[in-house]
């Protein structure tokens, strides 16, 4: 019986091999040919596409004629040239050289991308409704920043987050009856600088400006400021998320342009910290909102932070915990941004 056995099993082998053979053979006789099909393809659409493969099929025709721009490569587009060095000054460099006095198209691997050397052009670039919605950064979607007013698609909810801000946010009256603070915050910024300067003869300014600044931000948004020392554990939370928000914010993440390399590769595991900067996120932004629900409830008025305006919102205004916390805090890295923009020019 067990010979019996053994002599079944090996003909059903014998049989059944060649099938397994020819399987093997038919799926790589079709996968060869479809990837150099693809190639080619890829080839082809590159060749013949002023301003790279991203804008195929004519997307880059202004009046018939093709926007100027550098082809790049085949499917990575220009991703190389602006990995290396500082990216405006490539882009200067690039548009002069391709004449691009007013437009210029490129390709960042899949994503369509454009310069303007001209202000006005620009003004109206930012200004159309047609191109309201960008590619958001998978960075920017990890942390939250899709449901904040920078980055959310045109709609109703951005409309709403763009009334909740000029009317309780940027309001002309708000930004004055917070003038004592700012006042006040940039003298202690001074007196700490001339400390520095007294103690260790030279100053790094850098330092004292974040740290006004994001006070400052703290103070209109959270109504708290902090004392920037070691000893203060929130102060030393907020600045390390705040550090490591920018940073991944800031970081060239080439699957914002290959979306399917996600699959295989993260250079700069930029998924992975936004997974561990998130719950950090959640965390303090929640328990500022606590501590403000279990204060006194405020009306809203001109002295109050924004945060009370976002409690006290109500009907179609009243927005989710959720979208609170997305908006709260990306309110700290837009104003930061701006601020440090400003110190660097």
């Amino acid at each position: 019986m067990a010979f019996t056995s053994i002599y079944e099993d090996f003909t059903w082998w014998m049989f059944t091999l060649p099938a397994i053979l020819e399987t093997q053979n038919f799926f790589y006789n079709m996968l060869i040919p479809t990837f150099v099909v693809f190639v080619v393809i890829s080839v082809c659409t590159w060749a013949f596409t002023a301003g790279g493969s991203a804008w195929k099929n004519g997307l880059n025709s202004m009046g018939g004629v093709p926007i100027p721009g550098p082809k790049g490569l085949p499917i990575f587009g220009s991703l190389h040239s602006l990995s290396l060095g500082l990216a405006h000054r490539t882009l200067a460099f690039t548009a002069s050289a391709y004449g691009a006095t007013q437009v210029m198209a490129f390709s960042l691997g899949s994503t369509r991308a454009i310069v303007s050397s001209d202000p006005i052009i620009a003004r109206e670039i930012l200004t159309s409704p047609h191109i309201a919605n960008r590619p958001v950064k998978e960075s920017a979607k990890q942390l939250m920043f899709s449901r904040a007013i920078g980055f959310a698609p045109n709609g109703t909810y951005w409309r709403l987050l763009r009334k909740i801000a000029s009317s309780h946010l940027f309001a002309p009256k708000r930004i004055l009856s917070h003038e004592g603070e700012r006042q006040l915050e940039c003298n202690n910024m001074l007196l700490s600088i001339a400390n520095e300067q007294i103690l260790h003869g030279s100053v790094t300014i850098r330092k004292h400006l974040q740290a006004a600044s994001l006070n400052n931000i703290m103070g209109i948004v959270f109504g708290k400021k902090y004392e920037m020392i070691e000893e203060n554990k929130e102060a030393k939370e907020l600045q390390e998320i705040v550090t490591e928000g920018f940073e991944l914010l800031g970081a060239f993440n080439w699957c914002d342009h290959l979306p399917w390399l996600k699959y295989f590769y993260d250079p700069f595991t930029i998924k992975e910290r936004c997974a561990a900067l998130v719950p950090r996120v959640e965390n303090f932004v929640k328990k500022m909102i606590q501590e403000h629900k279990n204060g006194n409830s405020k009306e809203i008025s001109e002295a109050c932070d924004f945060v009370d305006v976002l409690l006290a919102l109500s009907g179609e205004e009243k927005l989710h915990e959720d979208d609170m916390v997305a908006v709260l805090w990306v309110r700290i890295y837009i104003t930061l941004f701006l601020k440090l923009c400003q110190t660097d020019s």
